[in-house]
C-alpha cells in the first residue's frame, strides 16, 4: 500500500487521539498484506503470470512481519495461523494454483482479524486505550444496507472508558458484543456469496469463501464453545473444515452435504446475544420491512410487466434487509419454535426469489401472490414474535427515518441534492404509512410539527423540503435535522408508550368525532334551513336519514380492517382525490345556494333538489319525497363518518376497542348538543337571516377544506411549496381552520372565499338591477299608452 493511501488510515487514528506510531503499525501492515495478496491473486488469475503472483505474496510475507511479531505476543495461535497461510500463498502463487490462492489469502487475512481482535479485547481489558484503539482500527463491519448504520459500539466503548464512563468490564462487553455480532453477520453474508459462486461454477470463488468462512468462524468460536459446549465446537470446527476440503477438491459433489452440515452445526448459535431492547428492534424492521415489500413491488409492476424498476429494487431491498434482521433473531426464534422458524426463513427465500425473478425479466409475478406472501411471512413472523417485540414495529419506522435522513445530510454535503431530496421522500413515506396514522390519534400536535419539518417549517427552522429546493447549505439542513430529530423524538416517545392514559385515549377520539361531526351539523343546518312553516314536516325524514348514517359508519368500521388495508398503498394520494371531489362538490352547492336562494328567493343548490322532492307525488307507503330527504341527509352525514372511521383506526390498535367506544359517545354528546343548539337557534331567527347564517357556516367549511386539501396535494407533491416566511402558525390551526403558513394554501383559501362571496355580491346587484327594471318599465310605457 502506497503512502497516499495510508494517509487516510493515519489521519483517523489521530482524530481518534492515538499516537500515530502506535495506530500505524498494525493497520498499515495488514493493508499491506490484503493489498499484496490481493495484487498476487490478480496477476494468477487475470494476468496468468504466475512469477509476478509469487513477487506479490513474498511482498505480503514481507509486510506482515512486524504485525506477526505484535502478534506473536498478544495472540500467539492467531500469529501462527497468518504464517502458515502466507506460506501457502507464496506455494499456490508459484505452482499456478488458483483456488489454493484464494483459500490462503483468505485465511491470512482471517487470522490477522482474528488476532486483532483479542488483542483489542485484551488491551481494554487491561485498560491500555491506545493499544486497543490501535487493534480495533484492524477489523471488518456488518455488510452495510440502506437501513443500518456502522458499527461503531466498540469504539464508543473505549472512547467512554476512556473518559470514565463506563466501567471496565461493561466496556470489554460492549467491544466483545459489536465485534461477534459483526463477524457472525459477515460470515452469513459469506456463505450466501458461497452458493451464488458454486451456482454460477466459479471454483476460485468457491474456495475463496469456504476458507473466509471458516476463519470468521474460528473468531466466533470461543463463544459457541461457551454458548453451546465443547462437543457443539468440535462438530462444527469439523463442518468448516470438510466445507473447505470440498471446496478446494476438484470436481468435489460433497460441497452441498458440506454446506447442509455447517447450517447444522449453526443452529441456534447466537455469538453476542441481542439485549432484549435490540432483539425488540430488530423483530420491529422484520416487520416493517415486510409491510413495505408488496407496497413497493405493486408501484412497479402494471399488467404482467415491470414499469417502474426502481420500485422493484426497492422492494428487493426491502425484503434484503427484512431477512437480515430476521437473521439475527433466527438463533433465539428456533429455540421457541424450530418448525416456525424455518418456515418463516422458507417465505423470506420464496419472496426473494420471486422479486429477483421480476427483476430479472424472467417472470412477473402478480402483485397479489407478493402481497400474500409477504402477508403470510408477517403474520407467522407475529406468531413467533413475543409480546413485546411485535410492540416495537412503531420504532423500527423511527429508526428508517433517521437513517433515510443520514442519507440526505451526506447528500447535501456531496451537492447531490437529486438524492438529497429521494431520501427526504423516502423518510416521509415511512412516517406516513407508519407514525403518522397513530399520532393523528394520540398526539395531533406532534404530527402537524413533524409533518412541519419535513414541508413548509415548524418552530422557525425553514422545512426540509424548501432546503433542498433552493440547494442549501449544510448548516441549514443540518439545523432543521436537529428540529426534527427532536420532533421525531417526541413522536416516538408518544407511539412507543401507546395510550397509556385513559383519560387521553377517550379525549382524543372525541375530538376527532366532535371535530369531523361539526362539519355535518353544519351541513344538516343548511338543508334544513329551507324547511319552514308548512314544510316542517320534512325535517323528519332528513333527520332519520341523518340517523342512519351512524350504523353505517358503523358498519364501514368493520369493513375497513380489510378493505383500506388494499388502499393503504395509495396513502395521502387517495385522501387527496376525495378531498377535491368533496370541494367540488361543495362549491356547487354554494353557488347553487348563493345564486338560487339571492336571485329567486329559494334555497341553495340542495335545496332546489329539495324543492322538486317536495313537488313530486306522494304515492305507495312511503313518498318519493320522503325517501329523497332521507337519502339527502344520509349523504350528507357519511361523508363525515367515513372521515372518522379512517381517523380512528390507529387509537384502536394502540388503545383497544372500549375506550374508543366511550371516546366516541362523548363526541357524539357533543355533537348532539351542537345540533339541537343550532336547531333552537335556526328556530329564532327570521327566513332571510337564517339563509345567511346558514350559508355562511358552509362557506367555513368550504374554506377549511380547500385549505386541508392544499396541504394534501402538496404533500403528495402534486403543487409546490412555498412556506410564507417568518410566519408560524400553532397546530390547531391546521387542525381545524386547514390553515398553514405556505403561500398556496393562503391563496387558495382565499380565493375560494372570494369566488363564493364575490358570487353573492354579483347575484344581489342583478337582483337590485332586475328589480329596478321592473319597476321603470311600466312608468316608461304609460305615456305611450295615453297617447291617441
Amino acid at each position: 500500500m502506497s503512502l497516499r493511501q495510508v494517509a487516510p488510515l493515519l489521519a483517523v487514528a489521530a482524530a481518534l487521539g492515538l499516537p500515530v506510531s502506535a495506530a500505524a503499525a498494525p493497520w498499515s501492515s495488514a493493508a499491506e498484506v490484503k493489498a499484496s495478496l490481493a495484487a498476487a491473486q490478480n496477476e494468477l488469475l487475470l494476468e496468468g503470470d504466475g512469477g509476478r503472483a509469487a513477487a506479490a505474496a513474498d511482498d505480503a510475507t514481507r509486510s506482515a512481519q512486524p504485525l506477526l511479531a505484535a502478534l506473536r505476543r498478544r495472540a500467539p495461535a492467531s500469529a501462527q495461523r497468518a504464517d502458515r497461510a502466507l506460506q501457502a500463498a507464496a506455494r499456490s502463487a508459484r505452482s499456478g494454483d488458483g483456488p489454493g490462492l484464494a483459500a490462503a489469502r483468505a485465511e491470512a487475512w482471517t487470522a490477522i482479524l482474528d488476532g486483532a481482535f483479542r488483542s483489542s479485547v485484551a488491551a481494554a481489558r487491561s485498560s491500555r486505550i491506545a493499544e486497543a484503539r490501535a487493534w480495533l482500527l484492524v477489523r471488518e463491519f456488518r455488510p452495510p444496507t440502506r437501513f443500518t448504520r456502522a458499527g461503531t459500539h466498540a469504539t464508543i466503548a473505549l472512547e467512554t472508558l476512556s473518559a470514565g464512563r463506563r466501567g471496565r468490564a461493561k466496556a470489554v462487553a460492549a467491544i466483545e458484543a459489536d465485534l461477534l455480532d459483526t463477524y457472525q453477520a459477515v460470515l452469513g453474508s459469506t456463505l450466501e456469496q458461497l452458493d451464488e459462486a458454486e451456482q454460477l461454477g466459479y471454483d476460485t470463488k468457491v474456495a475463496g469463501s469456504a476458507a473466509l468462512a471458516r476463519g470468521y468462524f474460528a473468531i466466533l468460536r470461543p463463544a459457541l464453545r461457551r454458548h453451546l459446549g465443547r462437543a457443539r465446537s468440535r462438530t462444527a470446527g469439523a463442518a468448516f473444515d470438510r466445507l473447505v476440503e470440498s471446496a478446494l477438491a476438484p470436481e468435489s459433489k460433497g460441497l452441498t452435504r458440506a454446506r447442509r452440515a455447517v447450517d447444522a452445526s449453526l443452529e441456534g448459535f447466537r455469538a453476542a446475544p441481542l439485549a432484549d431492547e435490540e432483539a425488540a428492534r430488530r423483530a420491529g424492521q422484520v416487520l416493517r420491512f415486510l409491510s413495505l415489500v408488496p407496497i413497493e413491488y405493486a408501484r412497479g409492476v402494471d399488467d404482467g410487466r415491470v414499469t417502474l424498476d426502481f420500485e422493484i429494487q426497492e422492494a428487493i431491498t426491502f425484503r434484503a434487509a427484512a431477512a437480515q434482521s430476521f437473521g439475527d433473531l433466527q438463533p433465539a426464534l428456533a429455540q421457541r419454535d424450530r418448525r416456525g422458524t424455518a418456515r418463516l426463513d422458507a417465505l423470506l427465500d420464496q419472496l426473494g426469489a420471486t422479486l429477483a425473478s421480476a427483476a430479472h425479466g424472467d417472470r412477473v409475478a402478480d402483485p397479489q401472490s407478493v402481497e400474500q406472501t409477504a402477508g403470510a411471512a408477517q403474520d407467522l413472523a407475529k406468531d413467533l414474535f413475543p409480546k413485546p417485540w411485535r410492540e416495537a414495529e412503531g420504532s423500527a419506522d423511527f429508526e428508517l427515518i433517521r437513517v433515510a435522513l443520514n442519507r440526505l445530510e451526506h447528500a447535501v454535503q456531496a451537492g447531490r441534492y437529486g438524492d438529497a431530496e429521494q431520501a427526504r421522500i423516502e423518510a416521509y413515506a415511512v412516517f406516513e404509512f407508519g407514525p403518522e396514522q397513530r399520532l393523528r390519534g394520540l398526539a395531533p400536535h406532534l404530527f402537524a410539527r413533524v409533518e412541519g419539518f419535513f414541508w413548509y417549517g415548524a418552530e422557525g427552522y425553514p422545512g426540509l423540503a424548501q432546503l433542498v429546493k433552493r440547494r442549501a447549505e449544510p448548516e441549514a439542513v443540518s439545523d432543521t435535522r436537529s428540529g426534527l430529530d427532536a420532533a421525531l423524538a417526541d413522536a416516538e416517545a408518544a407511539v412507543g408508550s401507546g395510550a397509556t392514559s385513559r383519560t387521553a385515549v377517550i379525549t382524543n377520539t372525541a375530538i376527532i368525532v366532535f371535530r369531523e361531526g361539526l362539519e355535518a351539523v353544519l351541513i344538516l343546518a343548511a338543508l334544513a334551513a329551507g324547511l319552514v312553516q308548512a314544510r316542517r314536516r320534512f325535517r323528519r325524514p332528513l333527520l332519520l336519514g341523518a340517523l342512519a348514517a351512524l350504523p353505517a359508519s358503523a358498519l364501514t368500521w368493520v369493513v375497513a380492517q380489510t378493505v383500506l388495508g388494499s388502499l393503504a398503498r395509495y396513502g395521502e394520494k387517495l385522501e387527496a382525490v376525495v378531498s377535491l371531489i368533496a370541494i367540488g362538490v361543495l362549491l356547487l352547492i354554494l353557488n347553487w345556494f348563493y345564486h338560487r336562494v339571492y336571485w329567486n328567493e329559494h334555497l341553495a343548490g340542495l335545496h332546489s333538489r329539495k324543492q322538486r322532492i317536495l313537488r313530486s307525488p306522494a304515492t305507495g307507503i312511503v313518498s318519493a319525497q320522503v325517501l329523497a330527504l332521507a337519502a339527502l341527509g344520509f349523504t350528507s352525514v357519511y361523508r363525515e363518518g367515513f372521515e372518522t372511521v379512517l381517523f380512528l383506526q390507529a387509537i384502536v390498535l394502540e388503545a383497544g376497542v372500549l375506550d374508543v367506544l366511550l371516546g366516541v359517545l362523548v363526541g357524539l354528546t357533543g355533537v348532539l348538543v351542537v345540533g339541537l343548539l343550532t336547531i333552537a337557534f335556526q328556530r329564532k331567527l327570521p327566513h332571510k337571516r337564517m339563509l345567511i347564517v346558514t350559508g355562511v357556516l358552509i362557506l367555513g367549511v368550504l374554506v377549511v377544506m380547500v385549505g386541508s386539501t392544499v396541504q394534501t396535494l402538496q404533500v403528495v407533491g402534486w403543487i409546490p411549496v412555498h412556506p410564507v416566511e417568518g410566519l408560524t402558525l400553532p397546530y390547531w390551526a391546521g387542525l381545524w381552520l386547514g390553515v398553514f403558513p405556505t403561500w398556496e394554501g393562503l391563496a387558495a383559501q382565499t380565493a375560494a372565499a372570494v369566488v363564493v362571496v364575490g358570487s353573492y355580491v354579483v347575484a344581489e346587484r342583478l337582483r337590485v338591477r332586475r328589480r329596478r327594471l321592473r319597476v321603470t318599465r311600466p312608468l316608461q310605457a304609460a305615456p305611450a299608452r295615453s297617447g291617441p
